[in-house]
């Protein structure tokens, strides 16, 4: 499996399209004659500690932590090629030290 990281939903969605996943009928699959499949993630959100004007973390009155989501910053994209990878898609590749998520 090789990942994938846009600044731009719209260039991850065109390279995405160029694979030819849509039929004549506008059906969706996530696998083709060069793919063994594919997951689009799109943005990731992440939680982060909302804090008090004096940095401290904020609590409800159950005493639960509050947490905001904060947009990432990059569009995400997997695939798991038959063969080689295409060139225009080599610039995207991304090698996270620790992924926030597996495919098995």
């Amino acid at each position: 499996m090789k990942r994938y990281s846009f600044t731009t939903k719209k260039r991850a969605l065109e390279l995405v399209d160029a694979l030819g996943l849509t039929d004549e009928n506008g059906n969706q699959s996530t696998v083709s004659k060069d793919i063994y499949g594919i997951m689009v993630w799109g943005f990731e959100y992440k939680q982060v500690p909302i804090l008090d004007e004096e940095g401290m973390q904020t609590f409800d009155d159950d005493n639960n932590p509050l947490f905001d989501s904060v947009k990432g910053k990059t569009y995400n994209v997997d695939v798991v090629w038959k063969g080689e990878q295409p060139t225009e898609w080599e610039q995207y590749e991304v090698f996270p030290s620790t992924p926030s998520h597996t495919i098995s």
